[in-house]
């Protein structure tokens, strides 16, 4: 699992939002593919606020979350291109930088025991 918490430009929220909703509506099937590709089985973003302004909290699972940055920078699939152009537009992150963003360090793994479910 990989959880990041990534910057985004002030006035990028608003097409940010738009381009989730363009990965999850008309380009689902591409994003479906992307994801399957890159070897996750989860994907999900959240639009918060702290102090320093926007950030999209980022949380990816699946066998390939502790590479799907170094992979997306490599890849040449139109698809991957495309999402890793937003992600610079949206973001500020420039690909072409080894170590455009610094790794993330999980501190803390809590969940309830399965017993808890039960009754």
């Amino acid at each position: 699992m990989l959880a990041m918490a990534v910057p985004l430009i002030e006035n990028e929220v608003e097409p940010w939002k738009a381009w989730v909703r363009e990965l999850t509506g008309p380009r689902s099937g591409e994003f479906d593919d992307f994801n399957e590709r890159m070897g996750l089985t989860l994907h999900r973003a959240w639009l918060t606020y702290g102090p320093e302004g926007p950030l999209a909290v980022v949380v990816l699972d699946g066998p390939g979350a502790n590479d799907f940055l170094h992979e997306l920078a490599r890849s040449n699939e139109a698809f991957d291109k495309w999402f890793r152009e937003h992600i610079s537009q949206h973001h500020g992150i420039d690909f072409s930088k080894p170590g455009a963003l610094p790794p993330s360090e999980m501190l803390l793994d809590w969940f309830a025991p399965a017993h808890a479910y039960s009754r």
